[in-house]
């Protein structure tokens, strides 16, 4: 996100103008089509659209053979949209005269505004004022433009306009990056995907991702919508948009940059924008049923699948294959992402009697030994009867080098598409395949090359058939305890669990001691065992330095115990010892990790995850928007890899999941109800008993702000 105001203050005009325009200036035509606005024409004219053509150039009278103008405003006609094609030091005179011309939409494809420093981003701040002056709306700067299958429409200087044809569907394309929306349409192109809309915002200055994501939600045309992200102008609108688009029976893929440090810093100087923090944005769009991918590429491939198969609903996966080996590999790694595989019913089984013999009439459906031999007839019954199998939510036809490839191609979509099942082909041939590849595009059915691409799919059909997005409703201001009352910055641990507490979270029952002789005193008060604690606000880790002291049975060990971690502050140069917490000693079957902190970006997160000492190194922490529900909670824990060990894992105790869940639905609220005041706090470990005994945090830390 460029460091423009991106208020949106304008009033929102209808994209559809945009991406259906009566008439079209091109700012910087040519007849050479090595430079962009040479193509910008030249692709206008290739693709038929048929509205108004309007060049402008001040030293022609026509370009390919269109009669050509000085200027926007001596064209003398409305005009919908202007794309500019010029240097970066003739744009502001030129957005000056669509606006008095009264254009509605400049798209500026040139780049070196506010991804290249100070006077890029004085530039851009000026044409933005004479656009919003104007009433007209700008895309870019330093975007490849736009293109529109249905309405014919290539608007975009991009080299993957020069295949033959624009070709339509339901995929629409959203792209801060404007080489990357002509590689994607190229390569889903190629591959027989068709597309309602393609379109790149590069800066962001007014029209951003949110727009286009409004337009395709609303646009008849779209049915999945795949998006290339960098950075977000309003991150809590995109989330809007994502559950809107969940509302309107579509579905919102997304392939975010950013991800590692070398990513945020390619996306910043690529076009201005802050990449943010991926955790936090994964964790978003888990929450409002977005699919993340990390390429963009196979992120088109699943769109297209998505937009022409049918639904999947429930059931397991039934592979068939015309190889044994095909089938056993593809069972392999459809285990291994945990989607189910199917059972045939014993009635299924028995309607495969003629086409299968006995002993094969089960999945994996080994199209090799049909009875009879390779068939179409044959193909299509086995297919057919298996896929009508109330067992069986999914299909995966696994193609090696084998007879009647495409004959199995057309019974396959054929079969999936009378039992209303997706089915996934994955084509492992080379260029034996090629004939068959060939039937999946007439058909207009999506085909995987490799079984990675198989099982993206598989695992689309799972999360979109159970994406249902959160509600999060408004959350009430919530105040924190007195005795924390004005205190900023990093609380000691007795402070983060006073916090804690006040979320209705049990905490271990403690007393902070100054000298030896209160330790020993708060022991006795407390009960023997006990734990002693080093108090500073220097030390996050205190066992690494050996400021924790367990089981301390009696007043002698606490006198022992207090000397030798003042020591220890001392041995390690730790400033500001405050003296011991004193603390009963809790127990627990599974430690567990609870945290919450604010994102600039999207607010308050909260993290839950098997917790202790190696809870960075485990890294097992599923991450939410809060506040989060019990349920929600719960559902996050199940995620986590080590979730067995809560749930009796060889012979052990099955803890108190309900009370996990609580704790973390109460600390998610508290931190949504502190908003930014409370930047994070972690609770590790919360200790979670047998179920039924409860839990109790017995260590945290926390960090607040003045609050505004």
């Amino acid at each position: 996100m460029t460091s423009v105001d991106m208020s949106r203050s304008m009033p929102d005009s209808d994209l559809a103008r945009l991406c259906a325009p009566r008439s079209v200036a091109v700012v910087g035509a040519s007849e050479d089509d090595r430079k962009f606005g040479g193509r910008l024409l030249k692709y206008l004219v290739k693709h038929g659209f048929s509205g108004d053509i309007v060049p402008i150039n001040p030293k022609a009278t026509g370009v390919l053979g269109i009669p050509a103008y000085p200027s926007v405003a001596a064209a003398g006609r409305p005009i919908d949209v202007a794309i500019m094609a010029l240097p970066a030091e003739h744009i502001e005179a030129s957005i000056a005269d669509c606006a008095a011309a009264g254009v509605r939409f400049a798209v500026i494809i040139t780049a070196s505004f506010a991804e290249a420093g100070v006077e890029g981003l004085e530039r851009q701040r000026r044409i933005l004022d004479i656009a919003r002056s104007a009433g007209m709306r700008i895309l870019g700067p330093n975007c490849l433009g736009l293109m529109s299958p249905h309405a014919r429409l290539a608007l975009t200087p991009s080299l993957s306009m020069e295949r033959p044809d624009l070709p339509r569907g339901g995929v629409a394309l959203v792209s801060q990056s404007g080489a990357l929306m002509g590689t994607m349409f190229d390569y889903g192109a190629d591959r027989g995907i068709g597309f309602s809309l393609g379109a790149s915002v590069g800066n962001q200055v007014d029209i951003e991702i949110c727009d286009f994501l409004d337009f395709a939600i609303d646009d008849p045309n779209t049915r999945v919508i795949a998006t290339y992200v960098e950075g977000l102008a309003n991150p809590l609108r995109f989330l809007d948009c994502a559950r809107r688009a969940h509302a309107a029976g579509k579905v919102l893929l997304v392939t975010k940059a950013g991800r590692s440090e070398a990513g945020v810093a390619a996306a910043r100087s690529h076009t201005a924008s802050l990449a943010g923090s991926y955790t936090a944005f994964s964790a978003a769009c888990r929450s409002v049923g977005v699919m993340l991918f990390d390429d963009p590429n196979s992120m088109v491939e699943v769109a297209g699948f998505l937009c022409e198969a049918p639904s999947y609903r429930e059931g397991g996966a039934a592979v068939f294959s015309g190889s044994g080996g095909g089938c056993a590999v593809a069972l392999d790694r459809i285990s291994e992402i945990g989607f189910p595989i199917a059972e045939l019913s014993e009635a299924t089984k028995a309607s495969l009697d003629g086409v299968l013999q006995e002993s094969h009439r089960h999945l994996p459906l080994d199209l090799g030994v049909l009875q009879g031999g390779w068939s179409r007839a044959n193909i299509a019954a086995a297919l057919e009867r298996t896929l009508r199998d109330p067992h069986v939510g999914a299909g995966v036809c696994v193609l090696t080098t084998q007879p009647l490839m495409v004959e199995t191609v057309e019974e396959a979509v054929k079969a999936g598409r009378e039992a209303g099942k997706p089915v996934i082909i994955v084509n492992l041939a080379g260029s034996a395949g090629d004939a068959s590849r060939a039937a999946c595009r007439r058909l207009g059915y999506a085909c995987f090359d490799t079984m990675d691409g198989a099982l993206r799919a598989l695992a689309a059909i799972s999360f979109v058939s159970g994406a249902k997005p959160s509600v999060r409703g408004t959350v009430e201001p919530t105040a924190v305890p007195p005795a924390l009352d004005g205190r900023i910055g990093r609380l000691t641990e007795h402070e983060a669990k006073l916090l804690a507490a006040s979320a209705g979270i049990r905490v271990t029952r403690e007393i902070v001691a100054v000298t030896a002789a209160q330790a020993t005193a708060a022991a006795e008060e407390i009960g023997f065992p006990v734990v002693l604690k080093g108090v500073s606000k220097a030390l996050v880790h205190k066992s690494d330095v050996g400021a924790v002291k367990l089981n301390l049975k009696d007043a002698a060990a606490v006198d022992r115990a207090f000397a030798d971690i003042a020591q220890a502050f001392s041995t390690h140069g730790i400033a500001g010892f405050e003296g011991c917490i004193v603390q009963e000693m809790g127990h627990g079957e599974v430690e567990l990790f609870l945290g919450a902190k604010h994102d600039p970006e999207f607010g308050a997160l909260i993290l839950i995850g098997i917790g202790g000492t190696t809870v960075e190194l485990l890294g097992d922490v599923q991450v939410a928007l809060a506040p989060v529900s019990e349920h929600e909670a719960l559902a996050m824990m199940k995620r986590m890899k080590l979730w067995p060990l809560m749930d009796g894992f060889r012979g052990r105790p099955a803890v108190d999941v309900t009370a996990a869940a609580r704790a973390a639905s109460r600390l998610s609220e508290l931190a949504a109800g502190l908003g930014p005041r409370l930047q994070e706090i972690d609770i590790n470990p919360l200790l979670v008993g047998a179920r039924g005994a409860g839990v109790i945090a017995v260590d945290g830390r926390a960090t607040m702000v003045a609050g505004t």
